[in-house]
């Protein structure tokens, strides 16, 4: 006789799935937005849909993948062949990073002249790291254990974790981090072991901008923008230009004076500053409430999943994912020093859509997966 499954599967949490649709539906229209008037000054011949016709293919083929993985069992992820295999791929990724050329002194992106985009490791790897830990901590009381169990638990963990900021990426490995420390959380981590992981994230700053030249500059920037607006501080004093033009209902889609040729980025890292130009503070805010929402609902998903690794795993998705939101939009409004985040589904990136659009995907496969009332009564007995 066949053993019946623990779980059944139902429909996937429709209101997450709009809020990603929508969202990534407003960062083709801001690409494009953002794009298409320096296309135009650059070249006579290119298109001025360039800029943003990769973007939505990608995300064509983002929407594809979030199909499939909403009717993907995400148990799949916690085979140990499965996530040993993506644990390799994630490494061999990090590390050919540093066999490409350097991008704004960073070596974040596998790029050739022969490929027609560039990928960012990182973005996979933190994923397959979240992923581990939410499969160790479901399966393992690790808190209450030998140092064995800690080094097995944070060795994978802090591997990825070392070669994204020897990229160097501050803010990824921050956000990563912050995302695993949520899981160790969630899961059971004693609080002062919780304050521990928080104190050695915050010495992490200090650490990288006394070694790091391009993070003392940042940090300065943050500080003291105004002081030299056209060097230093150019990139923040231009985004809260950017900003403070679009007062209460913005200067409508397209208009945008800062994106011609003030701001830079204005495609990926202060894209936010764009959105805020063009549709002013009203914009902003339903921005910001879409952000909100996803993590009201990623935490709803985390709260109602059939185990505790749908429950760890939704939990890291969510926090990996709203934390980048809102450390993009600080660093846009100057809230944050500046850190090369993109913003979630929005910015220009192939490699950020496309993973982030995955990750959304396994938290809809998580939504699906209900526990059957009769397993859920035999294990409270």
């Amino acid at each position: 006789m066949a053993k019946k499954k623990r779980f059944v599967r139902k429909g996937v949490y429709l209101p997450m799935l709009a809020v990603v649709v929508i969202l990534t539906c407003i960062g083709l229209v801001m690409v494009f937005s953002a794009s298409y008037n320096s296309i135009a000054i650059r070249s006579d011949t290119a298109s001025v849909f360039s800029g943003v016709k990769w973007q939505a293919l990608v995300a064509a083929v983002g929407f594809i993948l979030i199909f499939f993985m909403s009717k993907l069992d995400y148990h799949f992820f916690a085979k140990p062949r499965v996530l040993t295999t993506g644990f390799v791929i994630a490494i061999i990724l990090l590390i050919a990073v540093f066999f490409c050329p350097s991008v704004y002194d960073a070596h974040r992106w596998i790029s050739h002249k022969s490929l027609p985009v560039t990928f960012q490791s990182s973005e996979f790897a933190k994923f397959i790291g979240i992923i581990y830990a939410a499969v160790y901590t479901s399966k393992n009381k690790w808190w209450y254990r030998s140092l064995n169990d800690w080094i097995r638990l944070l060795l994978p963990i802090g591997v990825i974790g070392v070669l994204i900021i020897a990229e160097p990426d501050l803010s990824t490995t921050l956000c990563y981090l912050g995302a695993v420390t949520i899981i160790l959380l969630v899961s059971g981590m004693p609080i002062r072991f919780f304050v521990i992981a928080l104190c050695a994230m915050a010495a992490l700053i200090p650490v990288m901008i006394a070694i790091k030249g391009y993070q003392s500059r940042r940090f300065a920037a943050w500080l003291h923008a105004w002081d030299d607006p056209k060097d230093v501080g150019y990139q923040v004093v231009q985004s809260l230009y950017a900003i403070g033009d679009g007062g209460l209902f913005g200067v409508g889609l397209g208009n945008s004076k800062q994106k011609i040729t003030h701001l830079p980025m204005s495609d990926t890292d202060y894209i936010f500053a764009i959105i805020c130009e063009e549709f002013g503070f009203v914009g902003a805010v339903i921005v910001v409430l879409l952000y909100v929402a996803f993590a009201f609902f990623g935490i709803k998903i985390a709260m109602e999943a059939a185990d505790k690794f749908g429950a760890y795993l939704a939990a890291g998705i969510t926090t990996i994912i709203v934390l980048q939101a809102f450390v993009n939009m600080g660093v846009a409004t100057n809230v944050l020093p500046s850190t090369g985040l993109t913003l979630p589904f929005i910015s220009k990136g192939a490699s950020s859509l496309l993973i982030m659009l995955w990750a959304s995907g396994m938290l809809l496969s998580i939504s699906a997966y209900k526990k059957r009332p009769d397993s859920a009564l035999k294990e409270q007995k």
